[in-house]
């Protein structure tokens, strides 16, 4: 009952959090996108940065830095120059060069320049003409890079654009969709382009666009290796360097699901690239920028580089000079250079290392939340703060590591944000429920018990479910009756000034000492303590507690005596008796004035009980209920009573030590007297009295000896009747 409430809040955000990951409303497929992502980042950061990787693979980077542009001059470079790097690249062994620069536009021939500017003033005389005419060639850069782009293999690059515009030139594509496959792939689109002269691609003859699309918080996480244009399938600068390295060409892996084909990935040669339905693939980052071989442009130009640092390379020529612009936001460092997607790109493809979350994943996500959130709703009302506290540490931290170990294992990515988050939300609702609930109930059960138990049992009924209440019930307890002995005449000799402060210096430790064993005061009759055990909080070790109790007063009276002779009071005695059985215990009384208090004949016992203490000479006496199996205590067994009011005999125990307190002597005494005490119950009067008297005569001052001595010279003189079943009766209380 008092978990409906949680539990139904638990399952309304269940039921938000499935709403949010399948509904079509856009703020909340945006929200749930945005936690996608960073998921996705977090993963990737964790896994990435936490790693030393230091990649093997041909790919580096010629960079047109900083240094290369104090050196050579400002971008852009004579092309003749770029030829002469391209020269320089091929002699030092690279197999591919490929350009993260686009060529639009011609470069003017110095020649023709100055012929134009010459005329124009009529300076140009004809010898002049003649001469700058016949070595046009000599100066015409974009030939002279052309002819060096065809002696390697060399991949320029293009752009497409959303504007239906044609600059330049497009090689042909690598693929051709049929009409049906153009409508059912999702395949990312160009209306436009802008390519390379046509002479520098003419000669390059292979060429890859360059386009990379941010996502929608502006961070770059994904890259097309393919796109559509005009029905032709084009590929990425990364892939046409990857085919033209390898050899290889690629195939579209389309299964046909239903009546239509869905992208998933690309064939290349043997090897398989797993894709989204656009063609877009997770860029397979492995560190920070500069994690791939990083050389200047000036450096390669003028051949000072290592001896075979570009041996079989895929090289990239291009920037991460800041004022050249090609520095991108990404999921793993922002900014990084662009031309390192590239070639993170290349080495995903080469390696074999690329991430994929498929479409399935997202159903995924959703039972994963349903399950989660299932069970969050309701298990979590019922743990303690401690342990949702501990949850809310642990959960994130544990389906982290759980799920980059399906990353790394299997390449599949999933964001587990949002089950994640609801799991934390469900376990705050019910941290904030239950400690709400728990003041309310702390209050309620310190009002019904706080003058009957300490603050630290009310703790303890918190901890638990039940419901405590002050209606009565039936349960098996004991009970304690503690009573000062011959408080009449120690009070006559008292003001009652002095009577408050030594019953104050006596009930405040006895009261502390049955809490600390996990009593309940039920009440103070002027020097009369009464206490139970088993209620409100159940003890299934009450007789045990209530023993250890008794023998802690008992010391702790002893240790009071100095205190008690300062003050010159009266030295006190205590008797008392524990009986345990079945009790009534509950709220009685009358409207006017109430006690939470234990009823019944186990209750009238212990305090008949109690009552014998100072007739048996005994500080503690326990009935026989009480006496049972506790090993730990060392009991002397006094009598078989019947006291007023019964009709059935009972054994009655003084409580003599703990076990670790007996020692030998009182070990042989004991022995001693229970061989009496098995006389005396066998009518063996004359052994009996043997061994009473010996023990009297060590001992005489317990009482208990001489009680034995008197009933055993009385039955020589008067032999009980022939039924007797050695039960002494007591007919005061």
């Amino acid at each position: 009952m008092k978990k409906r409430l949680p539990i139904l809040i638990g399952l309304i955000f269940v039921a938000l959090g499935l709403w949010i990951l399948i509904t079509s409303n856009k703020t909340a497929s945006d929200f749930v996108e945005r936690l996608d992502n960073l998921g996705y980042d977090l993963q990737l950061r964790t896994r990435v940065l936490t790693e030393n990787i230091h990649p093997t693979s041909p790919v580096a980077i010629i960079d047109i830095d900083e240094k290369s542009l104090r050196a050579e001059g400002h971008w852009p470079w004579p092309r003749n120059k770029i030829a002469d790097l391209i020269s320089q690249l091929q002699k030092q062994g690279a197999i591919v060069v490929a350009f993260d620069i686009v060529f639009p536009e011609k470069e003017n021939n110095i020649a023709e320049t100055l012929m134009q500017k010459l005329a124009k003033i009529n300076s140009l005389d004809p010898a002049t003409a003649l001469t700058l005419s016949e070595n046009k060639a000599q100066f015409d850069n974009d030939a002279i890079l052309a002819k060096v782009l065809s002696q390697n293999q060399s991949v320029l690059a293009i752009a497409f654009t959303p504007q239906a515009q044609q600059d330049n030139i497009l090689p042909p594509p690598i693929l051709t969709l049929s009409p049906d496959m153009q409508q059912q792939l999702d395949i990312i689109k160009g209306d436009g382009y802008v390519g390379s002269i046509a002479v520098l691609q003419n000669a390059a003859k292979l060429a890859g666009f360059i386009n990379i699309f941010h996502d929608t918080d502006g961070i770059i996480r994904r890259a097309p290796l393919i796109m559509e244009y005009k029905g032709g399938i084009y590929p990425a600068l990364s892939l046409q360097a990857v085919m033209a390295y390898l050899g290889e060409t690629i195939a579209l892996v389309t299964p046909q699901y239903d009546q239509s084909r869905e992208l998933e990935g690309i064939k290349l040669g043997s090897r398989f690239i797993p894709t989204d339905s656009k063609g877009q693939v997770l860029i397979p980052f492995i560190g920070r920028s500069y994690t791939f071989p990083y050389y200047s442009a000036t450096d390669a130009l003028h051949d000072k580089l290592p001896k075979d640092a570009l041996l079989g390379k895929i090289l990239f020529l291009g920037t991460s000079a800041l004022g050249l612009g090609d520095l991108q936001p990404t999921s793993i460092q922002s900014p990084y250079p662009g031309v390192e997607i590239q070639a993170t790109l290349v080495n995903g493809m080469l390696e074999g290392n690329f991430s994929y979350m498929p479409a399935w994943t997202h159903g995924a996500e959703f039972i994963i939340t349903l399950f989660l959130g299932l069970f969050a709703a309701f298990i979590f009302p019922y743990l303690g703060p401690r342990v949702l506290g501990i949850i809310i540490v642990i959960l994130p931290i544990a389906l982290l590591f759980i799920n980059n170990l399906i990353w790394e294992h299997t390449g599949l990515v999933m964001s587990l944000l949002i089950p994640v988050i609801l799991v934390i939300l469900l376990a705050f609702v019910n941290i904030i429920y239950g400690y709400l609930f728990e003041s309310r109930r702390r209050e309620q059960l310190k009002k019904m018990f706080g003058q009957y138990v300490p603050a630290k049992h009310i703790d303890e009924m918190l901890k638990t479910s039940s419901d405590y209440a002050l209606k009565g019930e039936d349960r098996n307890m004991s009970v304690l009756f503690a009573d000062i002995r011959d408080f009449t005449t120690i009070s006559e000799g008292l003001s009652a000034t002095e009577l408050v402060q030594l019953l104050n210096v006596y009930l405040n430790p006895m009261t502390e000492i049955i809490f600390k064993h996990h009593g309940t005061i039920d009440k103070y009759v002027g020097d009369m303590i009464m206490a139970f055990w088993g209620a409100p909080l159940k003890d299934k070790n009450h007789e045990r507690n209530a023993i250890e109790c008794a023998l802690e007063m008992q010391e702790k009276l002893s240790n009071m005596k100095s205190v008690i002779e300062e003050n010159k009071w009266p030295e006190i005695k205590v008797g008392i008796g524990v009986n345990s059985g079945t009790m009534s215990v509950g709220d009685m009384g009358s409207r006017y004035r109430r006690n939470y208090t234990v009823l019944g004949d186990a209750v009238n016992l212990g305090s008949r009980v109690e009552g014998l203490t100072k007739y048996y000479g005994a500080k503690i006496i326990v009935t026989e209920t009480t006496q049972q199996n506790q090993p730990k205590i060392v009991f002397r067994k006094l009598d078989i009573v019947r006291v007023k009011g019964k009709k059935k005999g009972v054994a009655i125990y003084e409580v003599v030590c703990t076990q670790d307190k007996l020692t030998p002597e009182m070990t042989q005494e004991l022995e001693k007297y229970n061989k009496a005490l098995d006389d005396y119950f066998a009518q063996r009067w004359d052994e009996a009295g043997v061994l009473m008297n010996e023990l009297h005569v060590n001992y005489p001052e317990k009482k208990i000896y001489s009680l034995y001595l008197e009933r055993i010279n009385e039955f020589k003189n008067t032999p009980p009747p022939a039924d007797w079943d050695g039960v002494y009766v007591h007919m005061s209380k």
